[in-house]
């Protein structure tokens, strides 16, 4: 092949590949196939214990954080409602304004 005179484009379009004919081909591809199907959960989980627990973790992790965030927001709505509650009690003239 010489490059300098031909050009890429014809080069590419005179270049065929003739694989040749694998008689077994489908037959092996039916045997991947159906051995993949067999596979139930528990056999699958252990195959890939690192995932799983990677997201078993991320998963903990994030109901955790979210967990904590609520309860944190709770207490400080319920810490509100009693410093209101109190005012209301020394001071009854505000009632109108920090009615809980």
């Amino acid at each position: 092949m010489n490059t300098s005179r031909d050009n890429l484009s014809e080069v590419l379009h005179g270049w065929h590949v003739s694989p040749p004919a694998d008689p077994s081909f489908r037959h092996r591809v039916w045997q991947r196939i159906g051995g993949q199907a067999g596979v139930t959960w528990p056999v699958y989980l252990r195959a890939h214990p690192a995932a799983w627990a990677l997201a078993a973790v991320l998963a903990v992790s994030a109901a955790g954080y979210t967990g904590g965030t609520l309860a944190r927001a709770k207490t400080q709505a319920d810490r509100d409602a009693m410093v209101v509650a109190y005012l209301v009690e020394l001071d009854p003239r505000v009632q109108a304004v920090l009615r809980p």
